[in-house]
């Protein structure tokens, strides 16, 4: 179990979100509604559920950063000039010369599922190395994202957790998203029990309908969310695709239904969601969002309309919504 020392929220910040995690390329089936296995053309984009919050948060209009590990080759030099143009800082990428960077194929079955096949023995991300970091830079952040996927191997899992014992012991929020993906994991037993462990360095923990059953094993959704929180965060999320979500702390719990759209790919609505709940509780105060149900409310609905938007698009980063955007959808709400 880790112990680390919480210090206060309030801090002068340089950088508003920085995203610690994997960067991939997927390549995403051309044609939807068939198996992986059936699908015969592929389109490049950049993907990585970390990567993707990054950028979600700066087209949103908040400085965001992202810290991984990259291969030295083309597709790492691909995925550095996406995530750049998006304007995210890229000063913090490692470009590792001996893994090459981690492929994803993906295929759309339907709107709301999806087939994965990843391509990473080693890849790049999962040699993330703490030796590189600029300890400085981590501690001017006011929130620190991070997933489970570099938490699988070492050198990956120790590196990510002294990035996260960085920002947390200089007062950042940190925020979790594990993203299960078990054909990663060694076993099922193995996942539960690192991500259950890694729970309790978080504040804010995001999880879907399913991955919340996977942790706690509790069909009731309250009980369920009431496990994550006896874990220490202060404030859990689920998102249950078309249904809607979930949202819970100590003080409150509530739903919201998702809004009724015409979807053609799910791909990248979490990274939406999160991006966006992240960038509308740096408007807030943070305790007050764990205490105030309208205020959370607000922000649940802004940012399930941003995910709203991206299922309506193919791909990830160009479908993540502007600030604007989001607000000219909710209008019309």
């Amino acid at each position: 179990m880790f112990k680390f020392e919480v210090k206060g929220f309030v801090n002068m910040k340089k950088i508003d979100i920085i995203c610690l995690g994997e960067a991939l390329i997927d390549f995403v089936a051309v044609e939807s509604g068939k198996k992986l296995i059936e699908v015969e053309s592929f389109k490049k984009i950049a993907g990585g559920a970390p990567a993707n919050v990054a950028v979600g948060v700066s087209k949103l209009g908040k400085k965001s950063a992202f810290l991984g590990r990259l291969g030295d080759d083309e597709f790492g030099y691909f995925l550095k000039n996406k995530i750049k143009e998006a304007g995210v800082d890229c000063s913090q990428l490692q470009f590792d010369k001996q893994a090459r960077t981690g492929l994803a194929f993906i295929s759309l079955p339907t709107p709301n599922t999806r087939e994965f096949l990843f391509y990473r023995n080693p890849s790049a991300d999962m040699r993330l190395d703490s030796k590189e970091f600029d300890s400085d830079f981590i501690e001017k952040t006011k929130v620190f994202h991070f997933g489970s996927i570099t938490l699988i191997n070492e050198p990956g899992r120790s590196s990510t957790l002294k990035a996260v014992k960085i920002a947390k012991d200089s007062g950042a929020i940190i925020s979790y998203d594990p993203n299960l993906r078990l054909k990663l994991w060694a076993d099922p037993k193995t996942a539960k029990k690192e991500i259950n462990e890694t729970l309790l360095l978080a504040d804010i923990v995001k999880v879907n309908d399913e991955e919340l059953f996977f942790l706690t094993g509790k069909d009731d959704i309250k009980k369920a969310m009431d496990d994550i929180l006896s874990k220490g965060p202060r404030l859990c999320l689920v998102t249950q695709g078309e249904k809607g979500c979930c949202y819970k702390t100590n003080n409150y719990f509530g739903k919201f239904n998702a809004y009724k759209v015409d979807a053609v790919d799910s791909s990248g609505c979490g990274d939406s969601f999160v991006s966006s709940i992240l960038v509308k509780i740096i408007d807030n105060d943070f305790k007050k969002v764990i205490s105030n149900e309208d205020i959370m409310l607000s922000i649940v609905k802004f940012a399930s309309g941003a995910a709203a938007i991206t299922s309506t698009k193919k791909g990830v980063i160009s479908s993540l919504p502007t600030k604007n955007e989001v607000l000219k959808f909710l209008s019309n709400k």
